[in-house]
């Protein structure tokens, strides 16, 4: 297994955020345990992944589900964490989400922080989430609102093919976690989405207008 990872010279992404979250949650041994088998798993799932055209496709699944789906099976698989396994990815997501949180309170700080949103939102979302692997529906963009529905999603239907389609939801949390109350200029409201069983991800961004 530790040769299908020096094959592909790959390591694990995100396995320190990972591994502090489980060492707070588990008896260190047993968090380094189930570490170094999630590496081997990722390495597994490495070496067998499908090779996408697409840039933002492959750096999606290389460097954030892959890594999440390795962690997730590997304590499925161990009888000592499988019935915990949701709430430890849960915490181990969120570990990771950190320090894209902590960068975006920086940015929400900023009275053009609304703007900033407005301007960047369609690039990123057309350069970061294609047409390949997100079917987006946009509503409206304006000096009130950014809003826009994902009809389908990459991660799911990769997900699904690894048999673990409940994981999605976990990656759902981990936009709760970069945008709930990171700025006193902008609301996220997110009612729905795919990963929890809706029909959609209904993205909501709300300009807050401050005395």
């Amino acid at each position: 297994m530790e040769e299908t990872l020096k094959q592909f010279n790959v390591e694990m992404p995100n396995a320190e955020a990972f591994e502090r979250a489980l060492c707070r949650a588990l008896d260190e041994a047993k968090a380094r345990e189930i570490l170094q088998k999630a590496r081997k798993r990722y390495g597994d799932l490495y070496a067998e992944r499908k090779r996408y055209a697409n840039r933002a496709l492959r750096r999606h699944l290389e460097g954030n589900i892959l890594p999440g789906a390795a962690l997730y099976q590997t304590l499925l698989r161990d009888e000592d964490t499988r019935e915990r396994a949701v709430s430890l990815v849960e915490e181990a997501f969120r570990e990771w989400g950190m320090s894209n949180r902590r960068a975006m309170e920086w940015l929400g700080r900023l009275p053009i922080f609304y703007w900033l949103l407005r301007t960047m939102t369609r690039v990123a979302m057309r350069l970061s989430f294609p047409e390949e692997g997100w079917e987006t529906e946009w509503v409206e963009v304006s000096s009130k609102e950014i809003s826009f529905n994902m009809k389908s999603c990459f991660y799911l239907d990769v997900l699904e093919g690894y048999g673990v389609p409940e994981l999605t939801a976990q990656y759902c949390g981990m936009d709760d976690l970069m945008y709930e109350g990171v700025s006193p200029y902008v609301r996220w409201d997110r009612k729905k989405t795919l990963g929890r069983g809706d029909e959609c991800c209904d993205f909501r961004f709300e300009r807050v207008r401050r005395q």
